[in-house]
């Protein structure tokens, strides 16, 4: 696939990589910002939507899911172009600055900038294995385009929020869905709950909990529901069990790597010319893995980022008070 270009590449899109992303394009450069997942927020979409946070800045007691929302809603208006199921694998430097190689659905991609900042927060959040008895030509453990899965029967197993949230949207784009999980209850935002409750009564989707999922078979997922055998038709089986942070794919960049950390000069600088780090991998921050914190390394790294990139425009950006997006 050709190159994909751009001043400023950030890697990771939870709130750091976001803030991050938003700094750098409000200063006027360009910006494409990459992620593991399918959407972003880090862990705050990935393992704890459903849950407030209490130390967000001038935001209390707030779902973690709206502080995403609020961090996505910032960049609109500004050249950022954010690249979903994309885990970066490779740094090397060129010429003008850095490749970042990566591995998406479709393949490989390379993306090129003249700085790279770095904010995996605890590593790339990969979906846990699907550990299920049997076997099935159809089994994932991330939710696919659902769009693709229209006018299957689609089995999903899982009470993490991300079951919820496949469950409407598999049913909405016309899957046969049919949602289960060991315990009776199922988490997620309140409206999303809501959502479920409505579908469930409509009959646009089945529920199916407390039952426990036994094994599978061509064709079929076997369940046992209130102690007694269930065999329920299935063309695609979604195992849904969370996530797991991984941060091997970036030990081996070269940036002196201690533990889990990047050592970490001012401006978020690292041992690579132009390559900056922010959030919960920054050895300055040491253990204050803090939104509040990572937000503001985000904030430092990206300016000295776009210094970096424009020695004319100053590392200090001025008072947002005094600046308008265009």
């Amino acid at each position: 696939m050709t190159d994909l270009h751009a001043d400023v590449v950030v890697i990771g899109a939870g709130p750091a990589g976001l803030h991050a992303a938003f700094y750098a394009a409000w200063r006027g450069l360009q910006v494409r910002l990459l992620d593991a997942r399918g959407e972003p927020g880090g862990q705050l979409s990935a393992l704890y939507p459903d849950k407030r946070v209490y130390d967000v800045p001038g935001l209390p007691a707030v779902p973690a899911a709206e502080v995403v929302a609020g961090l996505v809603r910032q960049l609109d208006g500004l050249k950022v172009q954010l690249h979903l199921h994309t885990l970066a694998q490779g740094l090397e430097r060129t010429g003008e600055g850095w490749q970042v190689q990566t591995q998406t659905p479709e393949g490989q991609r390379t993306f090129t900038a003249p700085a790279v900042i770095l904010a995996p927060g605890l590593g790339a959040l990969l979906p846990r294995e699907a550990r299920v008895a049997g076997e099935h030509a159809d089994v994932h453990t991330d939710l696919p385009e659902p769009g693709s899965l229209r006018g299957r029967r689609v089995l999903v197993v899982g009470g993490v929020p991300q079951a919820t949230r496949a469950a409407l949207e598999l049913a909405e784009a016309g899957a046969q869905v049919t949602l289960t999980h060991r315990r009776a209850g199922f988490r997620g935002r309140p409206a999303e709950l809501a959502a479920l409750a409505a579908a469930q009564a409509a009959g646009t989707l089945a529920v199916l909990a407390p039952a426990a999922l036994t094994h599978l078979s061509p064709g079929a997922a076997h369940l046992t529901v209130n102690g007694e055998p269930q065999t329920l038709p299935a063309d695609t089986v979604l195992v849904l069990n969370g996530y797991l942070p991984d941060l091997s794919p970036a030990l081996g960049w070269p940036l002196d790597w201690q533990g889990e950390y990047v050592p970490d000069g001012p401006g978020g600088a690292t041992a690579l010319p132009g390559v900056f780090v922010a959030g919960d991998v920054a050895q300055s921050g040491g253990d204050f893995k803090l939104i509040s914190v990572g937000l503001a390394q985000a904030a430092v790294a990206a300016n000295h980022a776009v210094h970096h990139v424009r020695p004319d425009l100053k590392v200090r950006p001025g008072h947002s008070s005094e600046k308008r997006l265009s």
